[in-house]
């Protein structure tokens, strides 16, 4: 149902002179109620006091210290982190947790030692180097040959009971011994 009614109006958000067809009518145009409506709520968002924008609650220092046991939402305020990671921290062991009913507390000496560095270990250049006599070793190609096994078959059991491996150049040398414990009593077909 239209009307007949014409009314010079001023748009609110632009200031320009329109006729509008209906005494609330406010705009010009579409576009511009939707910047106005942008605008106002851009205007609100703005206004909102800083301690609540920034979702956390400042916590007392001296409250903090003197617990032994943080709530899981506790947690998520103080580092800034979601309950989601917190969780995961947990099924990952990082984190010791009591469980009191539904409530998941989380010490501090857990927390605490998320945050402790560890140095590397440096390992003894003498451990890390393997006397390996080439011949007394076969290489991958011909271990497969020897014993007629795939080679994922050979990884697969190298791995499975820790027999080292060098490699020089192109080729990779796994000492025959070894091997021989493992694979002599497998029939070969």
């Amino acid at each position: 149902m239209s009307s007949n009614i014409r009314i010079n109006k001023i748009c609110e958000f632009c200031g320009n002179d329109f006729i509008a067809q209906t005494i609330k009518t406010r705009f010009c145009s579409q576009k511009c109620g939707s910047k106005s409506y942008k605008a106002r709520k851009r205007d609100m968002t703005n206004d909102v006091p800083e301690e609540t924008s920034e979702g956390m609650r400042s916590y007392d220092l001296e409250v903090l210290k003197k617990q032994d046991f943080f709530t899981v939402m506790q947690c998520c305020e103080i580092f800034g982190i979601s309950r989601r990671t917190i969780f995961r921290m947990i099924a990952r062991n990082d984190l010791d947790i009591v469980k009191l009913g539904r409530r998941t507390l989380i010490s501090k000496e857990s927390i605490s030692s998320l945050f402790v560095v560890q140095k590397p270990v440096a390992e003894d250049d003498e451990n890390k180097t393997i006397d390996f006599d080439l011949d007394g070793c076969y290489t991958i190609a011909q271990a497969q040959a020897a014993y007629n096994i795939s080679q994922s078959g050979l990884y697969l059991i190298m791995k499975k009971y820790d027999i080292k491996k060098i490699t020089s150049g192109k080729y990779t040398y796994v000492q025959k011994k070894d091997l021989d414990v493992y694979l002599k009593g497998i029939d070969h077909e």
